[in-house]
């Protein structure tokens, strides 16, 4: 009856209409709406208020202006935010809005991601997106809310920066980079049956896919671009028609292709029985980046051992290493590819409140320690009170400022006063 109560007064409010609050800039507090309508304790629904004589219309504050988002780019929906009272209405509300705004970002998440690569990294999906949700709405507006008992409800209209997201759920490795996704060329050869001899599109067969099927349905639902294979027609070297190749095949094949990525290797997709020892492995793949000849990932499953003879769900289970196999693979060249670009990046570090070199030289140290973010550290200046640093990143600087908070400064703690991607200051505050 508690929860029935609590839908009603939602209802209620929604009923009363119109937008109680003008758009909200991320990162304030939410102010009341001009006439908030908050339910008793215990009520079963809230009781509207008494007609108001008319009045000159308020104004009305505009949204803040989204000239860092493209229209295409921001995803609005209304979302219902909930949050326990305690002693303070206004405080339990400001906790609701953030829980509006957290399942906000996380509906628009699970339509970025793909629902096996969900499975696999929803903890990452927890640390790099719902735990950091302000930073993906670009604006909100408190449409209604109402106290039920001991809990607070509001109704949310969130836009969700798609764009911002779509950079965090990538550096995760949830989700491939959309920009920097290159023509790819498979070169991969399938054991698709006990006693017969690989089959692969190079060898010059007609009618063969461009990729196996497991690989393909993973490419496509990834949205990764294919390299037209049959412009190579004729054109394949006769050493080349082979089914695994090396890397300098595959990569003679790939910039004749135009490609930018060359996936190459082979996969078995049905289950084999390995009475004893251990069974060739199901799936081999390797990427390669075309214009320098780098490689950029390398993935190996062994799969299922079947002992004797499997039942009819092995070979689905053989088929889920392959395709995760090359979520894997695909994560990987993401991540390089953006480790690779970032950490050319340089940001200029400012710290202020420093009391002793000492200071100064702890600071370093803990940076130092983080290297999964960032390389190379040098002194720009050291004035009274002040240091600049030169930062080479790994990662993106706003990574950075949230784990900067988190490390044991020994007698001082950090304070994050401005960040962006090529600056950030920081404010020593002794303890």
């Amino acid at each position: 009856m508690k929860s029935l109560a609590v839908w009603l007064g939602v209802l209620a409010m929604l009923c009363l209409g119109g937008s109680l609050a003008a758009a909200q800039p991320v990162g304030g507090t939410v102010s009341p709406p001009a006439t908030p309508t908050t339910a008793a304790p215990g009520a079963t629904s809230p009781a509207p208020a008494a007609p108001a004589p008319p009045a000159a219309p308020a104004p009305t504050l505009a949204p803040p202006p989204l000239s860092a988002t493209a229209p295409q780019q921001v995803s609005t929906l209304e979302v219902l935010g909930l949050a326990p009272l305690k002693q303070d209405p206004v405080e339990a509300r400001q906790r609701a809005v953030n829980d509006a705004l957290r399942r906000a970002v996380g509906r628009v998440a699970l339509k970025m991601v793909d629902q096996a690569t969900l499975r696999d990294k929803l903890a990452e999906l927890e640390q790099i997106a719902l735990s950091r949700a302000r930073e993906f709405v670009a604006t909100y507006t408190l449409q209604a809310e109402a106290i039920q008992g001991k809990t607070a409800l509001v109704l949310v209209s969130v836009s969700v920066d798609r764009a911002a997201l779509d950079k965090a759920l990538a550096s995760a490795g949830l989700r491939l980079p959309k920009a920097r996704l290159a023509l790819t060329l498979v070169l991969v050869s399938e054991e698709a049956s006990p006693g017969r001899p690989p089959v692969y599109w190079w060898s010059g067969a007609p009618g063969l896919p461009q990729a196996p099927a497991p690989l393909a349905q993973v490419l496509q639902k990834l949205g990764v671009r294919l390299a037209d294979h049959k412009a190579l027609a004729g054109r394949i070297p006769a050493e080349a028609r082979q089914p695994v190749l090396n890397e300098q095949q595959a990569l003679k094949l790939g910039r004749m292709a135009g490609a930018g990525l060359v996936i190459l290797g082979r996969i078995r997709t049905y289950p084999l029985v390995t009475p004893q020892g251990s069974p060739p492995p199901v799936v081999q793949l390797e990427a390669l980046e075309t214009s320098q000849g780098k490689v950029l990932a390398m993935v190996e499953d062994q799969g299922p051992v079947y002992r004797t003879t499997p039942g009819p769900q092995a070979a689905q289970e053989v088929k889920q290493v392959v395709e995760k196999a090359m979520r894997q693979l695909l994560e990987k060249v993401a991540a390089s590819t953006q480790e690779t670009q970032v950490a050319q990046g340089k940001l200029l570090l400012t710290i202020e409140g420093l009391r002793s070199l000492a200071q100064l030289h702890r600071f370093e140290q803990v940076l130092a320690g983080m290297d999964t973010l960032v390389g190379d550290i040098r002194r720009q200046s050291v004035g009274p009170g002040w240091a600049t640093l030169r930062v080479s990143l790994k990662a993106p600087a706003s990574r950075l400022a949230d784990q900067l908070l988190l490390q044991d400064f020994g007698d001082f703690l950090v304070n994050v006063v401005e960040s962006s991607p090529e600056k950030m200051k920081l404010t020593l505050i002794p303890k």
